[in-house]
């Protein structure tokens, strides 16, 4: 089986939450005096009007107070949210030079280099300089955690989560994000601690008992693995990742029928039924629960989307030889040695002799 799905799904994953901070801010910005165009008004032009007229309301205040540093702010950050990054540089940059608050300025900065650029680099230096300006800044905290995760630099991603939950201890963003640095550096026993706070705060995210799931699996506790895999699937069943890890324990723990229900579940997704390796598990666990008809089934839609692979010929062959198809058996197990040279004499020990019951 690649790797390619589960590294799309944990990527999925990474990447929902990191996009899922909304960072009040750049909630900092509300504080505008009375006589001044404030943010909240600015976000509910433009959920009523779009982000055009928003701008448009910028840009008119503009007009009649140029050096306003809150207002370049603003421009910045409506740039950041349409995506145009040379332009938000440039508008923060001008509410630093007029004297806005420089450690938000300098956050939004650090996002659109790292959310838009992709130069987690450089949005952890400019988190950090965010944080030179206020070290109780808890949003910086988090912006610079995301980008040490961009950046694999794990240890220090979790000691900045930790600080955001620190400072924001009713909040899971941090912690959402201290678990899968943590759950990565291996250290399981502090990933569960953070993955146990966060569904007593929000006792309905089912991604945190699906990462529970997965730290009490590399644990060997595949009994409680089973347990938050399912507890994640009853609050989303829509999510094929969360049944593919609880096939992956049920199967640990020996149940097989369990194992074979999820790998057919996950199946019905899309981004899974492109695996030939999915079809593969799931026909190894239609075999060994006696499902041969199944079974063959899925070993045949593993060979059809992965015609060069060995094991795809192989399980069909077991399955072929067990269902009484000898010769459709045979011709498999030799397909699958001569994809696979190395272990030609093992297969060819698994050919079975006698008449056949002809099956296509």
């Amino acid at each position: 089986m690649t790797g390619r799905i589960k590294a799309i799904l944990a990527a999925g994953a990474a990447a929902a939450l990191a996009l899922a901070a909304a960072y009040s801010g750049l909630r900092r910005s509300y504080e505008a005096g009375r006589d001044r165009l404030d943010w909240r008004d600015i976000n509910a032009l433009s959920s009523a009007r779009g982000p055009l007229a928003a701008a448009a309301a910028v840009e008119r205040r503009l007009k009649g107070h140029p050096n306003d540093a809150l207002l370049h702010y603003y421009r910045a950050r409506l740039y950041y949210e349409q995506g145009r990054a040379e332009e938000a540089l440039v508008a923060a940059d001008r509410a630093i030079r007029l004297g806005y608050a420089q450690e938000i300025s300098y956050l939004l900065k650090a996002l659109v280099w790292g959310r838009l650029r992709g130069d987690y680099a450089r949005q952890r230096e400019l988190a950090s300089k965010a944080l030179s300006f206020d070290p109780t800044f808890d949003d910086a905290y988090l912006a610079r955690a995301e980008a040490e995760y961009a950046l694999r630099d794990d240890a220090a991603c979790a000691a900045d989560a930790a600080s955001y939950s620190s400072l924001r201890p009713k909040e899971t963003d941090g912690r959402e994000l201290a678990m899968l640095c943590l759950e990565r550096a291996g250290d399981l026993r502090g990933a569960e601690a953070e993955g146990l706070r966060i569904v007593k705060l929000r006792p309905d995210s089912h991604a945190a008992y699906w990462r529970l799931g997965r730290v009490y699996a590399d644990l060997g506790l595949h009994g409680r693995a089973v347990k938050n895999l399912s507890e994640a699937i009853r609050l989303n069943p829509g999510r094929p990742a969360y049944y593919l890890d609880r096939a992956a324990a049920c199967a640990a723990l020996g149940d097989f029928v369990c194992e074979a229900r999820d790998y057919a579940a996950a199946l019905e997704r899309k981004e899974p039924a492109a695996d030939a390796g999915y079809y593969r598990l799931l026909g190894a666990a239609l075999h060994r629960t006696g499902e041969l008809e199944r079974g063959l089934q899925a070993a045949a839609a593993a060979v059809k989307l992965e015609p060069e692979g060995a094991a795809n010929y192989e399980l069909r062959g077991r399955l072929r030889a067990e269902y009484g198809d000898l010769a459709g058996a045979r011709r498999d197990l030799r397909a699958a040695a001569a994809l696979d040279p190395a272990r030609a004499g093992e297969l060819a020990g698994l050919l079975p002799a006698g008449a056949s019951k002809e099956r296509q």
